[in-house]
């Protein structure tokens, strides 16, 4: 692969509403599994972006940090970032992209509990985005227009791969990929949509791996259903596993999701429908 892409990974080293047992061990246990996979998960990245979104009580972690994060991985060279807590993982890819913009051709953005698999996980996410001819934003997972997310088309799991040259539109436009200096959660939970359906804005569509791959995320099971569950199955219908949460390393069990928008032969939304959707008020069903 000729492109030059830069990976984007955010950590957090504080407390979380949802991590796995490992994590509440060891503070750096999602440093090291990433390291690890990084190291034993073919991939042809250009750059690895280490960054830490600090707190004044992490700073005791960070000597070790820099004692365990190798300078390069498969050829990629690496890099850590430390930043103050301002605006969760969304902040931190919009300042790291304006750093350095077009010196990538692509960028990948990530956080530390999604471990991607799958050998040559990143050829796939530029291929698969380039196979579209409106694709702005390709994640793992897809939402559609419905009334808890105010009608918009957002990636669900805000994990993905976008063009520098549609970032930067992005970030023209808007000033920044996405940010909030609130620290209120449900703050980011609105980010989270922002980030991506500012791409429907500006005409393009999103897409997810659904044709090729399944995915964990990081979800508690519906109430009643049993065995209860920390993790969620996306495009249950393919084999093979592209990324997973953290607890996939802890407990096999999750549940799969049937609504219309998460079954095989649903077609997702196309852009017209998608802002169709948000300007109406109405939902991708109707």
């Amino acid at each position: 692969m000729d492109n030059k892409v830069c990976y984007i990974l955010n950590f957090y080293l504080g407390k979380r509403r949802k991590t796995c047992d490992n994590y509440k061990i060891n503070k750096l246990f999602y440093v090291k599994k990433q390291i690890e996979i990084l190291q034993s998960t073919p991939h042809n990245l250009t750059r690895i972006i280490f960054n830490f979104n600090i707190e004044p009580e992490h700073y005791p972690y960070m000597s070790e940090v820099y004692s365990i994060v190798p300078k390069s991985i498969q050829g990629a060279e690496v890099e850590i970032n430390i930043r103050k807590n301002v605006g969760a993982s969304y902040a931190a890819w919009s300042d790291l992209f304006d750093k350095y913009r077009s010196k990538y051709d692509y960028y990948i953005f990530n956080e530390d509990d999604y471990f991607f698999i799958e050998p040559n996980w990143d050829n796939y996410l530029v291929n698969k985005f380039k196979s579209y001819d409106d694709c702005g934003y390709l994640s793992l997972l897809v939402r559609e227009p419905m009334g808890w997310n105010r009608y918009r088309k957002f990636a669900g799991n805000s994990v993905g791969i976008s063009s520098t040259e549609i970032l930067t539109q992005i970030y023209s436009k808007y000033g920044g990929l996405a940010y909030t200096s609130d620290e209120n959660y449900d703050e980011w939970e609105q980010i989270m949509i922002e980030f991506s359906n500012r791409f429907i804005k500006e005409g393009y569509n999103l897409y997810d791996i659904r044709d090729d791959y399944s995915m964990l995320s990081n979800d508690i099971s519906p109430p009643g259903f049993e065995p209860k569950c920390n993790m969620w199955k996306h495009h249950f219908w393919n084999e093979k596993l592209l990324c997973v949460t953290s607890k996939h390393y802890t407990n096999d069990k999750y549940f799969m999701c049937f609504d219309r928008e998460y079954n095989k032969d649903y077609q997702p939304t196309s852009h017209k429908k998608a802002i169709n959707c948000q300007n109406l008020k109405i939902d991708y069903q109707s």
